[in-house]
């Protein structure tokens, strides 16, 4: 008995974060950065040349792009996770529509699926009625559109995961679930 309360304790505290990698806010930093640049020498070269419209177009843009070159370097700086697993759940936060928290105890199962080409893992809740009532009208038309296509009503995109492969976290999750189950099932 004393080995399952240790055993629940240590799944307590242990939450796992899968971030995700920064490859794309980085090149979209570099690239707001040579526009800016861009823009300078055309501000530079209208104030040097005392022409009017190159001068206001140099201006305007080198604004423009101050603006997206500092947005693109925070994105770049700030680290996103891309899935929290915790002891009683999982946080989604992979992609604009993602579900966010779903609790261990509304879940079936996970399976991998390929919907366009992309390998994602698909969650299948218990009582796919009553979890997609809790849901905004807005996820709940994405979760009917996947069940109307033969696919699990909520999908998990990992395919931007830092270090770790889909194949990783499936068997991490799954393990999540197994656990969880043995303890409250």
């Amino acid at each position: 008995m004393q080995d399952l309360c240790d055993f629940r304790e240590v799944l307590l505290v242990e939450k796992i974060v899968i971030e995700e990698k920064q490859s794309k806010s980085v090149k979209l930093m570099f690239i707001g950065l040579l526009l800016l640049l861009v823009s300078i020498v055309v501000w530079t070269l209208g104030m040097k040349e005392k022409k009017i419209l190159l001068w206001i177009t140099g201006f305007i843009s080198t604004v423009f792009f101050s603006i997206d070159f500092l947005i693109f370097l925070g994105r770049a700086l700030q680290r996103k996770p891309l899935l929290t697993i915790t002891f009683d759940g999982i946080i989604d936060s992979s992609l604009s529509g993602s579900v966010g928290y779903i609790s261990f105890q509304d879940i079936e199962r996970f399976c991998i699926v390929t919907i366009m080409g992309h390998k994602l893992i698909g969650v299948v809740p218990k009582d796919e009625e009553a979890f997609l009532d809790k849901l905004s009208p807005a996820k709940q038309r994405i979760a009917r559109t996947n069940l109307d296509n033969k696919y699990p009503p909520f999908t998990i995109r990992v395919d931007k995961a830092k270090d770790m492969s889909l194949e990783d976290i499936f068997t991490l999750l799954k393990k999540r679930l197994n656990d969880y189950s043995s303890l409250y099932d």
